[in-house]
């Protein structure tokens, strides 16, 4: 096939070929995922856009600890108004004590998830009026009944 042929066929679909690679800029640190994450306590923190086949989320204790989950485990969550809300994976029973937890349910069922944090007292400010508020996480592991 010649080259002519090829370009007009780019052109006629609205491809663009592919810029040239090029050695990053000296010094910079390049962008990872997390990078883009809102600064101050954030019950719920969803993805902008679905990425990949298989999303995962996290739930992050106030002492720090994440327990990862890919949607493919999750088995379901039990939402009892107004302030419990217990997510079912294979590995782990997830039991949140808060306010406006519904904001979660919303999320899940869209799988837009990406974080859950429970409030650090010591590291975090009380998130405005409406906002959902994750005062504790109780977890217990399948494995250790």
């Amino acid at each position: 096939m010649d080259t002519n042929a090829e370009n007009g066929l780019l052109t006629k679909y609205g491809r663009k070929p592919y810029p040239p690679l090029g050695k990053p800029d000296a010094g910079k640190i390049p962008e990872t995922e997390d990078d883009d994450e809102e600064t101050g306590y954030h019950a719920l923190i969803e993805q902008r856009e679905k990425k990949g086949s298989a999303p995962r989320f996290r739930i992050v204790l106030a002492g720090g600890q994440s327990h990862g989950c890919g949607y493919a485990y999750l088995l379901g969550w039990l939402h009892t108004p107004p302030d419990t809300f217990t997510i079912y994976t294979t590995t782990h029973i997830f039991i949140l004590s808060g306010k406006n937890l519904h904001r979660i349910e919303n999320a899940l069922m869209r799988d837009k998830v990406k974080q859950l944090r429970e409030y650090n007292p010591k590291t975090d400010t009380m998130p405005a009026d409406g906002e959902p508020f994750i005062e504790h996480i109780n977890v217990t592991s399948r494995f250790e009944q």
